[in-house]
């Protein structure tokens, strides 16, 4: 009865910070729209063409009133927090249609990229990050250490185009224009393995290294422990929890990481989306984007958080403060 109560309080202290996060985010990200060089009144009546032509200061007055932009600003944010918990983040200035029907139009490739890119990243750099640490400065080792070197230090849109040279001019195994569905998210996601692999399992070797080189595995070996056993019983767990939270933070560098390869691709995604909405001012759509990498970004490191507590039981939480110790 006691354990469920404490964990019953770990996770409505993670809930809370979860909530008090997210809340900042969407002050901060509200924000955005006071930042703008321009009236959001006037871009709503500029349409897509950015164009305000023979608007009258009388229908910016009479817009700025429909949009509630003439009341105080606490008084704006609640009204706007109030409609994106309910799911209404405002309507596109571009596309005249709501925000959530542009985010989840183009949600698909990014979704894909995102999937794949983690997938066969995770599939990769774990093994080979732990095989790394486990033969320190051999073979594999060595070699991981270049290729790690090798795959940080090229930009990603430099490697975006020698791919599409490549596989798609060159070989002509793949469209130069993405035609949708998987096929056209393999070369984008292709390029973020790439960067991905290479600095995951530079992450994860040293995490390993690190429980490799604690005087309890020296205690074991003394012991006459087998190598296997101290492995699998002690280093990997014990190095579980870091490598769930380095994996966690993948996940929003492969949101953030797809909006400069979407646009070399030509992928219809968010990243696409989003810098098309940087460019017309489209306010709500940036809002929008903000608010859902956020959401998402808090969510997976909620998951870990939990997950690190049951794999690794020397993560505690106190009581008081709501704090891992």
């Amino acid at each position: 009865m006691e354990r469920a109560k404490t964990v019953g309080y770990k996770l409505l202290m993670q809930l809370l910070h979860f909530a008090i996060v997210l809340i900042g985010i969407s002050f901060l990200t509200f924000s955005i729209m006071f930042l703008s060089p321009r009236n959001p009144a006037e871009l709503w009546l500029a349409g897509s063409d950015g164009n305000l032509g023979t608007i009258s200061e009388e229908a910016i007055e009479r817009q700025e009133h429909i949009m509630g932009l003439d009341k105080p600003f606490l008084v704006q944010y609640g009204t706007w927090l109030g409609k994106a918990l309910q799911g209404d983040l405002g309507t596109s200035f571009t596309y005249n249609t709501p925000v959530t029907e542009e985010i989840g139009k183009h949600m698909e490739p990014t979704l894909w990229m995102t999937a794949i890119t983690l997938s066969v990243s995770i599939l990769l750099a774990v093994p080979l990050g732990i095989l790394c640490a486990m033969y320190k400065d051999r073979l594999l080792d060595n070699m991981m250490r270049g290729f790690s070197f090798f795959g940080i230090s090229l930009p990603s849109f430099l490697v975006s185009i020698i791919f599409l040279w490549f596989f798609c001019i060159k070989l002509g195994w793949l469209p130069v224009v993405s035609e949708g569905g998987v096929k056209g998210v393999i070369l984008p996601s292709a390029v973020l393995i790439l960067q991905f692999v290479a600095k995951m399992t530079r992450q994860i070797r040293a995490i390993v290294l690190e429980q490799l080189e604690q005087p309890y595995v020296d205690g074991a070996v003394i012991r006459g422990v087998k190598y296997r056993n101290i492995l699998f019983s002690h280093v990997l767990k014990n190095s579980a929890a870091p490598i769930l939270t380095c994996i966690s933070i993948y996940v929003g560098l492969a949101f953030g990481g797809s909006t400069v390869i979407e646009g070399i691709f030509s992928v219809d995604g968010l990243g696409r989306m989003v810098v098309s909405a940087v460019a017309r001012l489209d306010i709500y759509v940036i809002q929008g984007f903000v608010l859902w990498v956020a959401l998402i970004y808090l969510g997976v490191n909620f998951l870990v958080d939990i997950l690190s507590a049951v794999v690794d039981p020397r993560i505690k939480y106190n009581q008081e403060t709501g704090g891992k110790s």
